[in-house]
């Protein structure tokens, strides 16, 4: 590859970060290609020189999230059926969320779906719709399992709505934990907030305290996984 490509590519890079971020506060209506210009530091027409409207910026911030959202479902998503499958994926969900409070990329995405939220809501419908597409077929495999082996107990909810109110906890806690300490309301920081949340979730799905005890006591150190 030349040396112009290289530039030409990292020049891409740094335009798609810095669209991400100011999609992330104005929605895609309110964004503006100027705004993108300097927060990426660079001139407007410089911006068109390598994307030639907003929609195709747009576009590559999407490919990028989807890109994401694929690989994070690979590395957190249910591995296995059945109640442990769920009880790893939810931890590992809400444990993700909460970290990604502190990781300006990660938050990024979740500042996404607000603005959207905020908005006309296309681009956080098409992440959701997307989501449970590709994701049906586990999901349904793993509530399934977790019923048949005692795991869920009580309503039978629907898979993608219990899925999707896992979803919005996640997502708030990411938001909510990137204002200023003295601003957040849960009382509750770190592992004692993942473990809350996680049982909060497990709960609402339908698992006793129990059940839930049982396999969280179960999961994996992290710890001792980094060794």
């Amino acid at each position: 590859m030349t040396r112009k490509r290289i530039i030409g590519t990292e020049r891409r890079a740094q335009i798609v970060s810095a669209a991400r971020k100011v999609f992330s506060r104005h929605g895609y209506d309110g964004a503006k290609t100027l705004q993108i210009a300097r927060e990426a530091n660079i001139s407007e027409a410089l911006v068109y020189r390598h994307f030639p409207s907003k929609l195709a910026l747009y576009r590559a911030v999407l490919r990028q999230v989807f890109s994401e959202q694929d690989e994070r479902w690979r590395e957190q998503g249910i591995q296995t059926p059945g109640t442990m499958g769920l009880v790893q994926a939810i931890h590992g969900f809400i444990a993700a969320s909460v970290a990604d409070s502190t990781n300006p990329d990660r938050l990024d995405t979740h500042r996404l779906t607000l603005a959207s939220l905020a908005g006309d809501g296309s681009y956080a419908s098409l992440i959701y719709r997307r989501s449970q597409r590709r994701n049906a077929t586990v999901m349904n495999n793993a509530y399934a399992g977790a019923r048949a082996d005692g795991g869920l107990t009580g309503e039978r909810l629907d898979v993608s709505a219990a899925a999707m109110f896992v979803e919005h906890i996640g997502l708030m806690l990411a938001a909510i934990g990137a204002l200023p300490p003295a601003a957040q309301p849960y009382g509750i920081v770190g592992e004692d907030l993942v473990r809350q949340a996680t049982w909060f979730c497990l709960r609402g799905i339908g698992m006793t305290d129990a059940t839930i005890q049982a396999h969280l006591d179960a999961l994996p150190d992290p710890a001792a996984l980094d060794q």
